[in-house]
């Protein structure tokens, strides 16, 4: 094993990995060719459940963050995308500044868009007011953005990749799902040489001030996460199994042939997260990485 210290270092010292603002990681050389394998083996790990792959914008609306209940849950996490304003003085100034980097801080615009904090939300208000007659089962992958109080390459970033599976359906769909959801990630984690634990997540789905929604997460167990190591006495989440029961459908309007609200689910990976236990588990070095594993297309007979 190494330590995620050194593997940090190691990157660093040979240029395959820097941060031109904290929190925010660039990769080059062998290592952003292992990134973007890992991406690859993900989307077909994903790709067994449901052939509906969707690209979906880097941003989203405030209103869907609203009907969502993101402010009430998660604000801290909030990261929005602005413009400078269109008043010629105020462009001048900026023009003719001597430091412009600073002066456009005086000139922005009020932001429209929010940078994506997650994927679902874009499932969720682009399925709003729909009735499924079937379970429906998506996959998409973003960058997502979270502000946080610190940093740290490959494990904890202001920007990084998110692949998710969303399901929408019933309840006892939902919780199948999440089996075979479970099952399939873990065998991937194994056959990656990754040793983990799957356990009922510690950290709040939501923000201390919803701690009714919190509590009811802990008596149901409705997040799961998969723990990989990336030091002798650490571990990270890597991969997140989510039941929302029929929050989402209610919150936009999306119900069952019976009226009901759908049930959804997800599984969340982090990609970053991802890279980094491999690289702990094999090294910083490329002749040490095995060959990812090859995974065989399915029936989707799920989606």
């Amino acid at each position: 094993m190494w330590p995620r210290d050194r593997v940090i270092a190691t990157l660093r010292e040979r240029g395959e990995l820097w941060e031109p603002v904290p929190g925010v990681t660039a990769l080059r050389g062998d290592v952003a060719q292992l990134s973007r394998a890992l991406e690859r083996a993900i989307a077909s790990l994903c790709g067994m459940e449901t052939g509906d792959d969707w690209s979906v914008p880097p941003a989203i609306d405030f209103a869907t963050l609203v009907r969502a209940d993101y402010f009430t849950s998660f604000p801290q996490w909030l990261t929005v995308a602005s413009h400078l304003t269109d008043d010629t003085d105020a462009l001048r100034a900026v023009a003719e500044h001597n430091d412009p980097a600073l002066a456009v801080r005086g000139a922005l615009a009020p932001p429209k868009a929010v940078l994506n904090p997650a994927v679902c939300y874009h499932v969720y208000s682009s399925l709003a007011g729909s009735v499924l007659e079937a379970p429906r089962l998506v996959t998409a992958q973003a960058a997502c953005w979270r502000h946080e109080s610190s940093y740290g390459a490959l494990e904890r970033g202001w920007t990084f990749t998110m692949r998710e599976i969303v399901f929408l359906g019933s309840m006892n769909d939902a919780r199948a799902f999440l089996v075979r959801t479970i099952d399939r990630v873990w065998d991937f984690a194994r056959a990656l040489g990754l040793q983990g634990a799957i356990e009922v997540a510690t950290d709040p789905f939501f923000a201390p001030a919803a701690r009714a929604k919190q509590l009811l997460q802990q008596l149901m167990e409705l997040k799961h996460e998969l723990l990989l190591p990336i030091d002798a006495h650490r571990r990270i989440a890597a991969s997140s199994f989510n039941l929302h029961g029929p929050f989402f459908g209610d919150a936009f309007d999306i119900t069952l042939p019976t009226g009901e609200p759908v049930t959804t689910a997800c599984v969340a990976f982090g990609l970053e997260r991802w890279l980094l236990a491999f690289l702990v588990r094999h090294g910083a070095d490329s002749s040490g990485w095995p060959a990812l594993p090859e995974l065989q297309q399915e029936d989707k007979a799920h989606a």
